[in-house]
């Protein structure tokens, strides 16, 4: 009888992180259909003003930068929020603030060429879309043409052939990888809902260069009208990942946040790796330490086994030296 309590004691404890998974995730897989048609064309939204290859914003979109910001393939974005004349963005902590019915986030996806003035023209590829509708969000990618006059609304994935100049000068070529609202959906996905990953309070409060004047970026979009932050004591600024005066753990907490923690976390496509990467999470309960090698075996490698899935046809060299780096400090 000893050894019977002492089994049932022990199928207790093996079934309770299934049965935690199970519970934690009952709703998983109920993600609402979208509430909207999207257009065919991304000039049909009427969110760039002049030539739209320019990605000059209408007067309702204002252009917001990132302390640090997901890797792809090396290539730049445009990112803008566009919203409804009169609403604000609300901030109520350092997380993602609540934005209003009606607004839409654009980022573009470019290869600036680097070089001699006739080639200095960017390479528009892709713009992905989040528009908020009835409090549900909703996405989208357009594919740019090749005469760069138009995007186009894509039902799946594509693959483009680039030709580009990284920040080293250093010629690289790869097939780039525009998502399908399937990709998109299983990073922006958070239990039984879509969400924005990178316009967090903490990402967005950071040093920006506007109007001729170095400013806090959410000073100036207050200034601007754009968001209403009730009280600055509860905000944190999340580290920039390039930037070496910063110490290599914060470096690589911030680098984990932006480019992994979106589906590693309690409530991401991820879960079941038992890897929690946000970079408010102590890091006694991330798991990093007891899957080291794992993390940086799987972003040292092409192919189905790499990290992050998808948006990456190549390694991030200067990402996983960081993360190298910060791995060793552990020890």
């Amino acid at each position: 009888m000893g050894d019977m309590k002492k089994a049932v004691i022990l199928m207790g404890i093996l079934l309770i992180p299934i049965l935690f998974i199970v519970l934690n995730n009952k709703d998983r897989g109920k993600i609402a259909k979208d509430n909207i048609i999207f257009r065919d064309k991304l000039s049909d939204y009427g969110l760039f003003k002049g030539k739209i290859a320019d990605l000059v914003p209408n007067d309702q979109g204002i252009s917001y930068e990132l302390a640090s910001a997901l890797f792809t393939d090396y290539a730049d974005k445009k990112r803008v929020i566009f919203l409804p004349k009169g609403k604000k963005i609300v901030a109520s902590d350092d997380g993602l603030p609540n934005f209003p019915d009606g607004t839409i986030i654009a980022k573009t996806f470019f290869y600036p060429q680097r070089g001699t003035p006739q080639n200095s023209k960017s390479v528009l590829l892709e713009t992905r879309l989040l528009i908020n509708e009835k409090g549900q969000w909703n996405v989208a990618t357009y594919q740019w043409n090749s005469t760069q006059n138009e995007a186009f609304l894509l039902a799946d994935s594509a693959a483009v052939p680039v030709l580009f100049l990284d920040g080293k000068s250093i010629k690289r070529q790869t097939n780039y990888i525009i998502p399908s609202r399937t990709d998109c959906i299983a990073c922006h996905r958070q239990g039984d809902r879509i969400l924005p990953i990178g316009p967090k309070i903490r990402n967005l409060n950071r040093v920006v260069f506007r109007d001729n004047d170095t400013i806090q970026q959410l000073e100036y979009l207050k200034g601007k009208g754009v968001i209403d932050i009730p009280s600055w004591s509860k905000l944190s600024s999340l580290p920039d990942d390039q930037d070496h005066n910063q110490t290599t753990e914060q470096r690589a907490r911030a680098y984990l946040e932006v480019n992994c923690a979106h589906c590693h976390n309690p409530r991401g496509t991820a879960y079941m790796t038992m890897l929690d990467l946000r970079f408010e999470s102590p890091v006694t309960e991330t798991g990093i330490w007891l899957k080291q090698a794992k993390i940086i075996g799987r972003m040292s490698v092409l192919g189905e086994m790499h990290m992050p899935q998808k948006g990456t046809t190549m390694l991030h060299e200067e990402g996983v030296i960081l993360i190298k780096d910060y791995l060793k400090s552990l020890k």
